[in-house]
């Protein structure tokens, strides 16, 4: 028995002219009544309740028959064919045609009370707009706005006002905004429609209702500041409902239990040949009867994440047209339903496929193969939808969803797996990788990156972008964050290494109050340095040749990895480095600033910034070598440190060292050893004392370790220890007289009376020697991935031999890669001038003897060259007094 049994098809439908689904508010004035705006009665009939329309009915009624607090401004966000002027038009009738909208009420178990004398003033800007949209209401108000070179102040409009209840309802107003050419004027009719916001939330005479596409761009981003009631048309099961509801006369009324049988004979056949969790599939295909929850999930999500079909608006247009193909036969319909033999339904495809080409290449291989296997009509176009709407990885169909797709009570298996055996031999354009079965066109390298790469959303393509900008271009991707939104960047910086630098890349100017959110609350924040594009209009994000470089590359690589053909991949490599070369030249050109931080206020109006140009080499060593030449040199902060003696004795240098990592406006310690260095030597010129239990140090250079020093405190100075004086016996210091004759240790004579003289040490004069034993013992840290690994897991292991030397280190940098599609990509120092093709092989090992501490050890690595993709190691003998 067919779904038409159970549910009836609107005529609209099933009709050759199909469902007109969208709602335009200027049909409001079509007098002859033909257009469904324009007739209340009809309109309440196709529109089902969601979630959404009754939370806004509850709203208005809370707003209008009782006291409680309630917002005055509603805010309908979604895109295109999202239901926004739908809903609208609900709020439309229902204070101007109440009778009647409060028989569909009742008819919904719904309550919503609103004033009768109220004032509706509606208007879509796309097809009215207004350089003053206070005028437009002045006007419906019976009064006149004061020209002035303002908008109107809020005691003008209360006069106008008077004691009405004025309802507001404003369709793409974020269209109306930007038409406004003059800036003055836009910002005027922003600022007069926040004026409006604010006032209805402190009186009922005003309620606006507005939709817009995003709270990202004007007015919305003003108006999202407003207490609202804020409407996303997120809800996926109300998609479903609205699309049956308007597909279907008799959708709220029919009796689910009587298709039970129908569910449970095809999940039980689904399950039999592609197993399933029987119980989910059945609950979910309950909701969306007659339709396969596998085509519902690719109309109501896959296809509006490839941005087509406009939402509800879209999916209505093509499951009708479904309807109309299959109401008279199916029992279900499925993917396999979707007709490449119908025009209506190519032309709608089109929609994911702008060229068509796909659909025309998957309607060839249909065609060619009609006459060789059993089910190319039902084959063909379930894997072009699944194709069509997939992303990545995502891409295709599975065998098992084809088989639920296609299979049904009158189809035999066998027939499935002959059809899928004669696509893959075949079907030209029909390709089967990693187990998913898809479309694909076969054109020349170039083509193929191109089409490919519009698979890839923005998103992917930012995050490709971030990772070159990070890897290829700054050349660090440990500590360093790109700047998403305030929330996301706190965390990461929360996440990173505190005792060493942490880098922000913006990918656009940021504004002051960013700039200020940023660094609000965040621990060791003079450690934080921002780095915002030196070119004010570049923004990384919404680049249109960036994304299209970044989606190329990505194109790029996931063909050369699929392919197993050379000279494809040879291609496929070339296509991905010219890419990416022009993402770093286009990134390079915009250029970088540091923002310097004279002061952070307690408020952003107190914030002092600067904006310091950095070279054109972006990469973290180049720009912190830079800074800590140009701009935090020692004498920046011997001088800082001497301006403020007062604050800094009788402090730890630990102390003083945490005070300049910590506040924001003090010049920043770039090296470990910034501050550190500055009072050393300004104990050296006798500025300050240093005082520390191994010894007291001024006038000289304190010969303290990293550790004792940070463990010394500053004193006022004090008169350093006396200069040596030569010995007046020989003139020499130190003096070199000859020794007075020493007793032996053995007998207690001299000289010597043992018969055979004992050998005593020379530094302890004992025999046996009491002289400490020292020892010395390798310790090897193997390969890391980077060099702030390498430095982590060098400290972590030498924690333990703070007091310990040293005496020799070995550091090993390896890289090896192949299939370098351009190797100019690479450093200079490993491939010369060499560019092109290739592979690299390339070890480099550094060698150093001496005696070193771990502090040394650790400036040591952050000093190492900064390979891209290259493994660090190194190793050490630590000699341990016993």
């Amino acid at each position: 028995m067919g779904y038409s049994a159970y549910l009836k098809p609107r005529q609209d439908a099933i009709s050759e002219e199909g469902i007109e689904g969208i709602i335009d508010l200027a049909n409001l004035k079509d007098e002859s009544k033909t257009k469904i705006e324009a007739r209340p009665d009809d309109f309440f009939q196709l529109t089902y309740p969601t979630t959404d329309v009754i939370k806004v009915l509850d709203e208005i009624n809370v707003r209008f028959s009782s006291s409680k607090d309630s917002s005055g401004l509603f805010l309908f966000e979604g895109l295109k064919g999202s239901g926004k002027s739908h809903l609208l038009l609900i709020i439309y009738h229902l204070f101007k045609n109440h009778q009647i909208a409060r028989g569909w009420l009742n008819e919904n178990d719904l309550s919503c009370e609103v004033p009768r004398d109220a004032v509706v003033i509606i208007n879509k800007f796309t097809d009215d707009p207004h350089d003053s949209i206070w005028n437009m209401i002045f006007d419906v108000l019976g009064s006149e706005a004061k020209k002035g070179k303002t908008h109107p102040k809020l005691a003008e409009f209360e006069k106008a006002l008077g004691d009405k209840k004025v309802i507001l309802i404003f369709d793409e107003l974020e269209q109306g905004i930007k038409v406004i050419d003059d800036p003055a004027l836009q910002a005027q009719n922003i600022a007069f429609l926040q004026m409006l916001s604010e006032f209805s939330n402190r009186s009922r005479q005003v309620t606006l209702f507005a939709s817009i596409y995003s709270t990202q761009q004007e007015p919305g981003s003003t108006l999202k500041r407003v207490p609202r009631c804020v409407v996303q048309f997120d809800n996926a099961k109300d998609q479903s409902h609205i699309i049956l509801h308007r597909l279907f006369e008799n959708y709220k009324q029919f009796d689910r239990a009587s298709i039970l049988p129908v569910l449970e004979s095809y999940v039980q056949l689904w399950n039999r040949h592609a197993p399933v969790d029987q119980e989910e599939l059945k609950a979910k295909f309950n909701d969306t009867y007659p339709f396969s929850p596998s085509l519902m999930e690719i109309i109501l999500k896959k296809i509006p994440a490839r941005g087509g079909f406009q939402n509800v608006r879209g999916a209505l247009a093509f499951l009708g047209n479904l309807i109309r193909l299959t109401h008279a036969e199916n029992d279900i319909i499925t993917p396999s339903d979707v007709s490449l033999e119908d025009k209506a339904t190519t032309i709608m495809l089109k929609d994911l496929d702008l060229s068509g080409d796909l659909i025309n290449r998957a309607k060839e291989n249909m065609e060619d193969l009609l006459a060789r296997v059993p089910m190319s009509r039902q084959m063909a176009p379930t894997v072009l939808l699944y194709t069509l709407t997939g992303v990545g990885a995502d891409s295709g169909v599975s065998r098992e969803n084809l088989i639920r797709d296609i299979l049904s009570p009158a189809t035999d298996i066998n027939e499935i797996e002959q059809t899928l055996m004669g696509f893959q031999k075949y079907a030209s354009y029909f390709h089967h990788q990693e187990g998913r079965y898809y479309f694909d066109l076969e054109e020349n390298s170039e083509a193929k990156v191109e089409f490919k790469s519009l698979r890839y959303s923005d998103d992917q393509a930012r995050e490709e972008l971030y990772e070159i900008l990070k890897a290829d271009i700054f050349r660090e991707t440990v500590n360093t964050a790109i700047f998403g939104s305030i929330e996301q960047t706190q965390e990461l910086l929360k996440q990173f290494d505190k005792s060493r630098l942490r880098y922000i890349l913006t990918g656009r100017r940021l504004t002051r109050e960013e700039r200020h959110q940023i660094y609000y609350g965040m621990d060791v924040r003079n450690m934080i340095l921002l780095l915002e594009p030196k070119d004010d209009r570049f923004q990384i994000a919404n680049d249109k040749d960036l994304l299209k470089w970044a989606k190329r590359c990505l194109a790029a690589r996931d063909l050369a990895e699929s392919t197993k053909d050379v000279s494809r991949q040879n291609d496929y490599n070339r296509i991905a480095g010219t890419d990416k070369r022009y993402v770093i030249e286009r990134i390079k050109k915009a250029g970088l600033v540091f923002i310097s931080w004279e002061k952070y206020g307690s408020s952003v109006a107190e914030d002092q910034v600067e904006l310091e140009p950095l070279p054109g080499d972006l990469s973290k060593d180049k720009i912190r070598d830079m800074l800590n030449k140009d701009y935090f040199p020692m004498l920046r902060f011997k001088e800082h440190l001497e301006a403020r003696l007062d604050q800094v004795k009788n402090r730890l240098v630990k102390e003083v060292d945490a005070e300049y990592r910590a506040t924001l406006g003090f010049p920043i310690p770039l090296m470990a050893s910034s501050i550190s260095n500055a009072i050393c030597d300004l104990c050296k010129q006798g500025i300050i004392g240093i005082q520390h239990t191994a010894n007291n140090f001024c006038h000289v250079n304190p010969n303290l370790t990293e550790t004792e020093l940070f463990n010394a405190k500053i004193t006022d100075p004090f008169e350093g220890p006396p200069k040596s004086e030569p010995c007046p016996k020989c003139g020499k210091f130190p003096c070199q007289c000859p020794k007075p004759p020493q007793k032996c240790p053995v007998c207690g004579q001299y000289p010597c009376q043992c018969e055979k003289p004992p050998e005593v040490c020379p530094k302890c004069g004992k025999d046996p020697c009491e002289c400490p034993k020292k020892e010395t013992f390798p310790i090897k840290i193997p390969y890391q991935n980077s060099i702030g690994s390498l430095r982590k897991e060098t400290a972590f292991r030498l924690q333990d031999y703070e007091d310990s030397v040293i005496t020799k280190v070995t550091y090993k940098i390896f890289l090896q890669k192949e299939k370098v599609g351009d190797l100019s990509t690479l450093p200079s120092g490993i491939r010369g001038s060499l560019s092109g093709e290739g592979d690299i092989t390339a070890e480099i090992v550094i060698s150093k003897t001496g005696t070193f501490s771990k502090s040394q050890i650790e400036q040591h690595i952050e000093s190492l060259p900064v390979i891209s993709e290259a493994d660090f190691s190194v190793d050490m003998e630590v000699e341990v007094s016993k």
